[in-house]
């Protein structure tokens, strides 16, 4: 019996830890996956700022548009070179915004523009997922008057002079969990001045 249970603990991690290796013969998922994991973000979102005996609010309501992009933009980094199994995804993804969708903070209205996605595909680098290193992470800006969707770095930079960004206003947040899409780490940039934010959930 006690080397029925020794074999069960060494052969459990092994099946643990193989869940998140590539599979032989199965391809990685292609642009379409990546482009219904962005019209998966919350159309509308609500924060505050937390400040001492100060209520300030910050939200968003969004509508898709066209996206910048035709299809997601992919690349695929290997741990130790090409022959590695092992690898991480990133993927790009831009998308305007319809007329109406908007960024409001204490009561003020801005244009919400366009919608820039930079993330990360961990599910093939081998081992378990992590806080550190979760399946996936989605850094997402929901920009304010950039209706050419160009930013984050201001075309042209540094021969056009100025700031190297060219998005003064943001709504910036992270996802770790694509199964709820629940915000993280929210930041507000306003006027290039940027603050933390916490969520407020109120269940939508």
């Amino acid at each position: 019996m006690k080397k029925l249970m020794l074999a069960i603990l060494f052969v459990l991690p092994l099946l643990v830890s193989a869940d998140h290796l590539p599979i032989p013969g199965k391809k990685p998922p292609g642009p379409d996956f990546y482009r219904d994991l962005t019209y998966k973000i919350r159309s509308k979102v609500e924060f505050e700022i937390p400040f001492p005996g100060v209520k300030s609010t910050v939200n968003y309501s969004l509508t898709w548009d066209t996206p910048a992009y035709e299809i997601p933009m992919i690349g695929d980094y290997h741990w130790n070179g090409d022959k590695d199994p092992h690898f991480y995804r990133m993927f790009y993804d831009r998308i305007f915004t319809k007329a109406g969708s908007y960024i409001e903070i204490n009561g003020e209205k801005l244009p919400l523009t366009c919608v820039f996605v930079d993330g990360q595909d961990n599910r093939f680098a081998g081992g378990n997922p992590t806080p550190l290193l979760p399946d996936f992470v989605l850094k997402i800006y929901f920009v304010a008057n950039d209706f050419s969707c160009q930013g984050p770095i201001k075309p042209g930079w540094p021969t056009t002079g100025g700031k190297e960004q060219n998005w003064d206003t943001y709504i910036y947040y992270e996802i770790r969990d694509p199964t709820i899409m629940l915000p993280t780490d929210a930041i507000i940039r306003y006027r290039w001045n940027e603050t933390h934010m916490v969520l407020v959930d109120r269940g939508n």
